[in-house]
């Protein structure tokens, strides 16, 4: 594999993320490197604005970069809380929007289908909305389709209800 077959997947965290979303994601593409012997996938974390964020279990996560200095990746999946907002919304949601007009595939993963969602990205797209988040979800966004489905592919689109699910893209993966 050479590595203009290398996937490259950018993992945004907001204060508040579930831990167990990132590990469930990352541990699968980390086997499958060890498995082939090949950096099929490489991975970044992504913060707003590059600083350190915590999980809900109170570790702290160092990112690798800012959100405006994403370029090159393949795919870019947002990690949160329902209730995380970016700091600057106009600035961060445009940040999203751009890597979107670009190619770039987005997900999200449990809470992260809502700053997704704010930003405009679900509109005419189905979503798979966590049970434990859906009435929040509907309240917030009755416009928008979401579905019980635990995983959802659609125009350029991947949400994942939770960690389990997450675990089942990387696997797809």
């Amino acid at each position: 594999m050479t590595n203009s077959e290398t996937t490259k997947i950018g993992f945004l965290i907001f204060p508040g993320f579930p831990m167990a979303c990132l590990t469930s994601m990352i541990e699968p593409l980390r086997a499958a490197n060890e498995i082939t012997g090949q950096n099929a996938f490489e991975w970044v974390l992504i913060s707003e604005t590059g600083t350190r964020v915590e999980a809900s279990a109170k570790v702290g996560f160092e990112p690798d970069m800012a959100l405006v200095d994403v370029d090159g990746l393949d795919q870019i999946i947002l990690l949160s809380a329902p209730n995380s907002h970016f700091d600057t919304e106009t600035t961060g949601n445009g940040q999203l929007r751009r890597l979107a007009r670009h190619g770039v595939t987005m997900g999200a993963i449990s809470g992260g289908v809502f700053p997704l969602a704010r930003a405009g990205l679900l509109t005419r797209i189905p979503a798979s909305v966590h049970w434990c988040y859906a009435a929040a979800f509907e309240a917030e966004f009755p416009d928008l389709t979401m579905t019980e489905d635990v995983v959802v592919y659609a125009k350029g689109h991947m949400t994942a209800s939770g960690a389990a699910a997450a675990f089942d893209v990387a696997l797809h993966m």
